[in-house]
């Protein structure tokens, strides 16, 4: 029984070198060099592909988001105050928790509807 298989699209540029080692190294095709580059990039990042995600939503409201930074091991409340956006860990309006909740659909609606009501907020 045959492997199922997916096709990709790939710049003409990067098929144009692949192109180039058809014949060596023992590659017959760039189906072959394809298979070997993508091996070796996945067993590079192996632990980055099973690793949890770096940040995950525990929940959120109109006064912010709760998140698990997985990386420090610990919850992390954003806040969404009339002057801004505020990480209370970091006491950053500029952290890596700030950007996950403004990517965050839910808190980027709240923040819409709290800059309608005059808050001074980031546009998102």
């Amino acid at each position: 029984m045959s492997t199922p298989h997916v096709t990709i699209k790939l710049p003409k540029e990067l098929v144009d070198e692949m192109d180039k080692l058809k014949g060596k190294h023992g590659f017959r095709g760039r189906g072959e060099i394809a298979k070997e580059a993508i091996r070796q990039l996945l067993d590079k990042y192996k632990a980055d592909i099973n690793a949890p995600p770096r940040f995950v939503k525990i929940n959120s409201d109109e006064n912010g988001i709760k998140l698990r930074d997985n990386v420090l091991n610990r919850e992390v409340d954003v806040y969404i105050k009339p002057y801004g956006v505020r990480c209370l860990l970091d006491d950053s309006s500029t952290c890596e928790h700030v950007y996950y909740a403004l990517s965050d659909s839910d808190v980027r609606k709240i923040i819409r509807a709290k800059i309608k009501e005059g808050w001074k907020l980031p546009d998102v």
